[in-house]
């Protein structure tokens, strides 16, 4: 019937269109450190207005928490969707995402502003979805990756129910720009070593007369080859 499978499971629709793409790691998940990192979730409280928010939330950081604080206005009690590693990686592309989908749900969790997390939401949002959840509405922020779905809306289904509202991300603080500043350090810290390195050499040099050494020893085989 052309459903993919892999490892003898079918593959959810999102991850066909996809292709699969699984960011390996050794940090083992229990059902105990589930339980322990989401211990301050709990049910949505009866006609508590429900707001859901979803992304990647790799390498989760202060810029998350400030948006996911802000979307939390919205209503009473904040549901996050955490999307899987292959959906991730096809918009960002590269070795995205850093964290793999396990991390990056309990990174979301420990969050104080986070009530439950939705774990590999479907990218399209549904009615069937909204409508399970009772959500009443649906934040995005304005900094996000592009949508590769050739004008195919994700988000078109809250639009047209009038729940979908837009967040200015107040913050600058990005993935890119902590991967950045890595970079930037580790060229900064290698340039730091090599001078050092270069120091070391000098002073042994001078102390124990390197330079004169490897002079004579130039001089001498010059003097001989002729």
């Amino acid at each position: 019937d052309g459903e993919a499978v892999v490892a003898g499971k079918a593959l959810a629709p999102d991850q066909q269109q996809f292709g699969t793409w699984i960011r390996e790691s050794k940090f083992m998940t229990t059902s105990r450190m589930l339980n322990l990192f989401s211990e301050g979730c709990s049910q949505p409280p009866a006609d508590s207005r429900v707001v859901y928010v979803d992304g990647g939330w790799d390498m989760f950081h202060a810029g998350h928490v400030q948006f996911l604080r802000a979307a939390r206005t919205f209503g009473d009690f904040l549901l996050v969707g955490v999307h899987n590693d292959t959906i991730v990686n096809h918009y960002r592309g590269s070795n995205f995402p850093i964290m793999n989908l396990n991390e990056r749900v309990l990174s979301v969790l420990s969050c104080r502003f986070t009530g439950d997390v939705v774990i590999n939401p479907p990218w399209h949002m549904t009615r069937e979805m909204i409508a399970a959840l009772k959500i009443s509405a649906v934040v995005h922020g304005t900094t996000h990756d592009k949508n590769h779905d050739g004008g195919q809306d994700p988000y078109a289904v809250p639009k047209a129910m009038g729940i979908f509202h837009e967040l200015n991300s107040e913050g600058t603080l990005t993935v890119d720009v902590i991967i950045d500043r890595i970079h930037a350090n580790r060229e900064r810290v290698d340039a730091k070593v090599a001078k050092k390195k270069l120091s070391e050499q000098d002073y042994y040099n001078l102390r124990y007369g390197l330079d004169a050494l490897d002079a004579s020893a130039t001089t001498g085989c010059s003097g001989s080859a002729s």
